[in-house]
């Protein structure tokens, strides 16, 4: 749906793509933890706060499971390029 389009836009233009490693580095705001955070509109219309690589994680491939985390496998906390994103047990 719309939404989704919007969250993928809104990642997408908060990146800066890098030539040599094809990683999207997050450029707005960083948790202390080091990676990127953006703020989405629930189901209800309020405010949550979510990992930036998890966000592209949900809305470039899709739900992520129970027990499941995302990590980059290029190792670079701002990559939020979904092609460097995999589930990892937690």
């Amino acid at each position: 749906g719309y939404r989704m389009l919007d969250t993928r836009e809104r990642l997408k233009a908060q990146t800066i793509k890098l030539a040599d490693s094809n990683c999207w580095v997050w450029q707005s705001q960083v948790s202390n933890s080091g990676y990127g955070r953006i703020m989405l509109r629930d189901e209800d219309g309020g405010m949550h706060r979510q990992s930036a690589h998890r966000a592209s994680y949900i809305s470039f491939i899709g739900p992520l499971p129970a027990g499941k985390k995302v990590v980059q496998t290029c190792g670079n906390r701002l990559c939020i390029n979904p092609d460097h994103l995999e589930l990892q047990d937690l």
